[in-house]
């Protein structure tokens, strides 16, 4: 029988795929165990989740915050540890960005070529023939591998590349909160919950992980001397001492990378984010580095519980502030600006105040919606007057870790244009609470929670995040490594 021959840039592009699918699947375990519950709605409750990793039970007598909830997911994942979630992040964006790409040189090499007939089934039959090709493979009477794919390789090949693959694809997608607070029709997809394109971009992982154990098993465990010589050299008319040495070489190879993945992003975090953010941040804010926030949902949205993402201020000075109820609370506007402010909680009142009904995404994988009133910062703009060499707006904030190091974040000054970043001081028609960040805190619709600083002490315009910090553009950035443009 003839044999199925592969043109070389399939035999490449399959060895891509597979150690980008490798790096995904171990980047998005330490991702999923940052907030290792999976749900159905997005009224993230603490035990209305489907499925759930890890051994933790949140108390019910005591404060707690979303952190307290993250699980080590072990070596299996990239990088491994608890709450590695900025580096795995980083790894995950880069890596799809090259996945990606080489699925669509794949598929354009697939159409172009003609090669699509091996893989897409052109009758209803095949479904047929695909249950007698599975008996055979489970009675042990193994089918001749041949000139072309047989129907159960059809249908398995044509439904990870052509289902599972823009699954995994439209449902990141839709963990976007960039995109879909510009774009909230696109939950819909997914009967308006952000939960159900997690749950499914998880089960989309699990089941590219059973396809790659699955494939390899079979193509290694029945064909292991024509496989290794398709495999690595594209047909099977080669020698196979040539093509075994490849096919280990390869193996050892992509062993040897994610071993070191592991042991160099662990090893030095910062640098790490410095190299991969250089490589996918300009794609990103290509694509939603200029999306507006369009959320409007409404009351009965409201989600029942809303996570604490962080504990109340310790320091005195907050201390004294909250005792009084912050009247003698003062917030200051300064830097490049040609009007800096000065204004009391009341002040801020007595401005415009803009009521909204949005969804809070938080990085590590949980969402709730809760309707927040305050202040746009766009009027603050108008008061203020910012120069125009000021490119960056920094809240600083009240919260100091163990260290010393006080909470701030940092954005672009033209995200203060958004028309739903605002000032709040109300959270569901009642004064902000202690716990959601009282006096004050920052609502910018279209990024990640940690970008929108609590317990706001003042607003500093800049040129640049030099000597701030680690110089990274916020509190999250220099500490845990999250990326600054916070907008997937």
């Amino acid at each position: 029988m003839e044999s199925l021959h592969l043109p070389i840039i399939i035999v490449i592009l399959h060895l891509i795929n597979l150690f980008c699918l490798i790096l995904l699947i171990r980047s998005g375990i330490q991702i999923l165990f940052d907030h290792p519950k999976l749900y159905w709605t997005d009224d993230t409750t603490d035990d209305n989740h489907w499925l759930r990793f890890g051994k933790k039970i949140m108390p019910k007598d005591k404060l707690w915050t979303s952190l307290d909830e993250a699980e080590d997911p072990g070596k299996l994942a990239l990088p491994g540890g608890n709450h590695n979630l900025g580096s795995a992040r980083h790894w995950h964006f880069t890596i799809a960005i090259i996945w990606v790409v080489t699925g669509l040189i794949y598929m354009g090499f697939l159409f172009f070529s003609g090669q699509w007939q091996r893989l897409i089934p052109t009758d209803f039959g095949v479904f047929s023939r695909a249950i007698d090709t599975m008996y055979q493979y489970l009675t042990l009477n193994v089918p001749a591998e041949g000139a072309t794919y047989n129907a159960l390789q059809q249908l398995t090949y044509a439904g990870v590349v052509f289902i599972l693959a823009p699954l995994a694809i439209i449902t990141g997608l839709a963990l976007s909160p960039a995109l879909v607070a510009k774009y909230p029709g696109f939950l819909k997809l997914f009967g308006g919950r952000r939960q159900v394109a997690r749950s499914l971009h998880f089960i989309a992982m699990v089941l590219f992980s059973l396809f790659i154990l699955v494939h390899v098993t079979m193509a290694l465990g029945f064909h292991f001397y024509d496989s290794v010589k398709r495999i690595t050299l594209g047909n099977t008319d080669v020698d196979f001492a040539l093509a075994l040495t490849i096919f280990l070489m390869a193996i050892i190879l992509l062993v040897a990378f994610n071993v070191w993945a592991s042991f160099f992003t662990l090893g030095d975090q910062v640098r790490l984010r410095r190299i991969l953010t250089k490589f996918y941040t300009p794609v990103v804010r290509l694509f939603f580095g200029n999306m507006k926030s369009n959320q409007n949902y409404t009351k009965k949205d409201i989600s029942p519980f809303f996570r604490v993402n962080g504990y109340p201020p310790k320091s005195e000075e907050y201390n004294k502030l909250k005792a009084n109820n912050f009247k003698d609370w003062k917030l200051k506007v300064y830097g490049l600006v040609d009007s800096p402010l000065e204004m009391s909680l009341q002040d801020i009142k007595d401005l415009r105040k803009q009521d909204q009904i949005t969804k809070h995404n938080c990085i590590q994988g949980w969402t709730a919606v809760a309707e927040w009133g305050g202040l746009p910062m766009s009027d603050v703009m108008e008061l203020c007057k910012p120069k125009k060499n000021a490119k960056y707006v920094l809240f600083h904030c009240y919260d100091i870790d163990d260290k010393g190091q006080a909470y701030y974040s940092g954005l672009r000054v033209s995200d203060m244009y958004d028309k739903q970043t605002i000032l709040a001081y109300e959270m569901n028609s009642k004064t902000l609470p202690i716990e959601y960040g009282a006096p004050l805190r920052l609502r910018c619709e279209k990024k990640y929670g940690y970008k929108m600083a609590k317990y706001i002490k003042s607003i500093e315009f800049v040129e640049s995040f030099e000597g701030v910090g680690q110089g990274r553009g916020g509190y999250r950035e220099d500490t845990v490594f999250f990326d600054w443009e916070a907008a997937i």
